[in-house]
């Protein structure tokens, strides 16, 4: 099949393929030897009808590659629903899959080896020419380097007359992915640990992963064959779902790695990092944030015990200009405008209203599934509006997240309490009356971000006017903090 004007691809068998793959296995350890490789990419590989090319320069190797790997009949690795590697190779290597798959591991495996050494050549990381390849091209260097960094090939011996040579892929980083998974487990304080204890010592009996026992995500994690990206979350999660045999979670809305994600599973409930949900729910004691999922966070009586769940979120409204970021550390100094000397008049110290707020707690999480599901939903999963519902003096109050919003979490202050400079237009509240303020968003919508004003002219539409809640004490306190 022709890819460029001028070269070629040669046709290769499965057998001529991963030969050449285990024997670069073993030239890892060897030096580049130029003319061989060229002997090998020109001879078996790539059909040159240019004998000048044939003779040229490593960079033009590089070119001719990446020209070829470029085709829309590869693999893209940069999409995350291909970074599951495992569902490319596991099913066998004599199908058209298998076989596409571990072409492309070979010649992203020959560009790889001479980015390398035009990179020491030229005294500089490979990073550097990664960055000038095409984005579909660069991942799939990436992974082919993920790839022999954990997987070796070993040769089958077989008995049968005019088989071939047969190979096994083994992880050299199993154990290490196995305890990886039991640490999250443990974190995360996952309900069936014992399950999972005893599917991984059976697991660790053998060199080989036993893949009819696990899922495709969970293989390619085991197989340490991990890209960089948010899927490596997806992956362990399909990791303990697999060993918990009484209670199986249908992972079709998983495999579409949606943020606003989470399910409860059996007594608790686990929310991606970037979930809306997670922000909230992530001030909660006990909640930790372990391999992108934050948990182990309170039951919802409006799921299954065993359910994935999707959540519905609005976009807050946009405020934010490229001049407010500039100038967001000018003015956020404490002291006001940098000058040779400070009245003590220009500042005063401010300190919290009241002791500790010990009224507040957590209730339940409340969900209710949308009437209309919109258009561009075609899967069977329906999106859910989510709301906390807080124990305030007594009274049972419903916070809904309808915007998802970011927090910034600031190291508490040190030998305290400071001093601000006057001109700072704030206003103070207790976490209890918190819930009394329900117009701040309208009234601060009206102006751009960064307008100071003197303290005398502080009005509704100044969007400068910070709101400062005093929610220390009890961690249901920020909880409701951030979901206000």
């Amino acid at each position: 099949m022709e890819y460029t004007s001028k070269i070629l691809l040669r046709k290769l068998d499965i057998s001529q393929i991963l030969d050449r793959l285990r024997l670069l296995q073993e030239l890892k350890q060897f030096p580049f030897a130029p003319e061989e490789e060229q002997d090998f990419l020109y001879g078996e590989l790539l059909l040159d009808p240019e004998s000048d090319i044939r003779n040229g320069k490593i960079e033009r190797d590089i070119d001719v590659l990446s020209d070829l790997l470029s085709s829309q009949i590869w693999i893209d690795f940069s999409d995350p629903r291909e970074q599951i590697v495992a569902q490319h190779h596991v099913n066998g290597t004599c199908g058209a899959s298998a076989e596409l798959f571990f072409h492309q591991l070979l010649l992203s495996t020959e560009l790889a080896r001479r980015i390398d050494l035009c990179a020491t050549s030229a005294g500089h990381s490979s990073g550097h020419l990664l960055s000038a390849l095409p984005r579909k091209v660069a991942w799939g260097v990436s992974m082919s380097r993920r790839f022999f960094q954990n997987l070796a090939f070993e040769e089958v011996q077989t008995t049968l007359p005019n088989d071939g040579r047969r190979y096994s892929l083994i992880p050299q980083n199993k154990y290490a992915q196995m305890e990886m998974v039991l640490n999250v487990g443990y974190d995360l304080e996952w309900p069936s640990m014992p399950q999972i204890e005893a599917k991984m010592m059976a697991e660790s009996a053998g060199r080989a992963i036993q893949c009819l026992q696990w899922t495709m995500p969970s293989v390619t994690f085991l197989a340490g064959t991990v890209m960089p990206g948010p899927v490596a979350s997806w992956m362990v999660l399909s990791c303990l779902l697999d060993c918990s045999y009484a209670y199986r979670m249908d992972l079709d809305g998983l495999k579409e790695l949606r943020p606003q994600s989470g399910f409860q599973y059996l007594s608790n409930t686990y929310w991606y990092w970037e979930s809306i949900v997670g922000k909230v729910l992530g001030a909660m004691q006990g909640s930790k944030c372990v391999a992108g999922w934050i948990g182990p966070c309170i039951f919802t009586p409006d799921l299954k015990r065993v359910e994935y769940v999707r959540i519905h979120h609005e976009q807050a409204p946009e405020r934010m200009r490229k001049i407010d970021t500039k100038t967001v550390a000018a003015r956020s100094e404490p002291l006001g405008t940098l000058n040779g000397s400070y009245p003590v008049d220009n500042f005063h110290v401010v300190l919290p209203y009241s002791s500790a707020v010990d009224c507040i707690r957590v209730e339940k999480l409340a969900l209710v599934p949308l009437n209309n599901v919109s258009g561009r939903n075609h899967s069977h999963i329906v999106e859910h509006k989510i709301a906390v519902q807080f124990a305030v003096n007594g009274r049972s109050i419903p916070v809904r997240l309808k915007y998802d919003v970011s927090f910034i979490a600031a190291a508490a202050c040190w030998a305290g309490p400071h001093v601000l400079f006057y001109d700072y237009a704030y206003k103070q509240v207790r976490i209890d009356h918190l819930l009394h303020i329900a117009e701040w968003a309208e009234r601060f919508a009206k102006k751009p971000i960064g307008e100071r004003v003197s303290p005398g002219k502080v009005n509704g539409s100044d969007i400068d006017k910070v709101l400062v809640i005093e929610a220390y004490g009890a961690a249901d306190n920020a909880v409701l903090a951030r979901a206000w």
